[in-house]
């Protein structure tokens, strides 16, 4: 056999040699990769790095889910991935306080989270009853009033016990002076008379009182209050439907328009629906789609400001802050909205200042 075939075959398998101590390695390198990923598993498993969070929603509305969605978002981009550091059970209580408390002890009881994230009043109240005397961290989205619950002594305050999180609403001497602003050529010669539509349920109620009592100091303006009863649960919405129109109905005449205070029946689309083809001006409400569909206005924080900004908080008591310690506070921006066309059939004539603030969310 010629010299350079030698070397050639001698060659091939010295090559053949390499690449099979290659693949040795490599798959050596491989099982003690997996090998140290499952062992870090384990001991996060263990030490019990991996977060447990409950969410209870007050009821499955979009703006309430929106806020959940938006949390669990501000998570991940604070590191949280679920799957590997964090795990959520969301509940939803159907609008009804004694749902929400029944999941949220059976949720306890089951395995016992690193922390309780509660959307909105109904389920906020009922969670902090259950949780207030425990270790638990308990942080809220959307609750209108924390200071009328008894949550904090006051927003900007801390509350001392393991309880925080913001306050979604915007102040309703703020929402009055903006309506005013925006009613002012029509309340020139004498006060508009605009209804308050507030159930009981806790943060219309806690609205309506406190817009009455700014009413005593608001020439142009007079609210009525026009209350109804607030009855839990997605199968009785139809009948809390019937009863607000009964109010609306029976006090007709004592009111020129309407204001929908916070809660379930200001995100009603249908009673919007029926408003408006009952030819009745709805000239406020905290939500953007109901002044896409005909509200003269609203000024609210939206679910994405409000959700992100609770996973701060979260991220902070997960790196060692109480709870107890962090102040209520409102949120950093809100959100001005305006249907122009609403306006002109109301026949004002909207500020230059207003229609600033509202940006791009000026509808027609």
């Amino acid at each position: 056999m010629p010299f350079f075939a030698r070397i050639t075959i001698g060659s091939q398998q010295f090559i053949k040699l390499v690449v099979a101590i290659y693949i040795l390695l490599a798959s050596i390198l491989g099982l003690s990769v997996i090998s140290q990923a499952k062992a870090q598993e384990q001991n996060l498993a263990k030490t019990g790095d991996t977060k447990r969070v409950v969410v209870i929603e007050t009821m499955a509305l979009p703006v309430l889910q929106d806020a959940t969605k938006w949390f669990r978002k501000g998570m991940a981009e604070l590191g949280y991935v679920e799957g590997q550091n964090i795990e959520y059970v969301v509940l939803n209580a159907q609008g009804d306080p004694e749902t929400s408390a029944n999941l949220l002890s059976t949720e306890l009881k089951n395995q016992k989270p690193d922390m309780v994230v509660s959307v909105a009043t109904l389920a906020t109240r009922a969670s902090y009853k259950i949780m207030k005397n425990q270790k638990t961290p308990l942080v809220f989205i959307l609750v209108s009033y924390p200071e009328k619950e008894g949550f904090v002594s006051a927003i900007g305050e801390a509350s001392g016990t393991n309880i925080t999180g913001k306050t979604h609403i915007v102040p309703p001497a703020a929402k009055i002076e903006v309506t005013r602003q925006a009613l002012k050529p029509l309340t020139e010669k004498a006060p508009m008379r605009i209804g308050i539509l507030n159930s009981t349920y806790p943060s219309a109620l806690s609205e309506a009182a406190q817009i009455m009592e700014i009413d005593k100091t608001v020439e142009e303006l007079n609210f009525i209050d026009l209350n109804f009863q607030y009855i839990p649960g997605k199968e009785n919405r139809e009948t809390l439907r019937k009863n607000a129109l009964e109010v609306i109905n029976e006090n007709r005449s004592s009111f020129d328009a309407l204001w929908l205070a916070t809660g379930p029946m200001g995100n009603d689309s249908k009673l919007l629906k029926i408003l408006k083809e009952q030819k009745i001006p709805v000239i406020f409400a905290n939500n953007i789609e109901a002044v896409k569909s005909g509200v003269l206005l609203s000024m609210i924080s939206n679910s994405e400001v409000n959700g992100v900004a609770a996973a701060e908080i979260a991220d902070q008591i997960f790196k060692g802050k109480n709870a107890g310690d962090i102040p209520v506070t409102r949120p950093k921006s809100y959100v001005v909205s305006i249907n122009i066309t609403t306006a002109t059939e109301l026949g004002t004539v909207i500020p230059s200042s207003l229609l600033k603030l509202a940006g791009k969310n000026i509808y027609r």
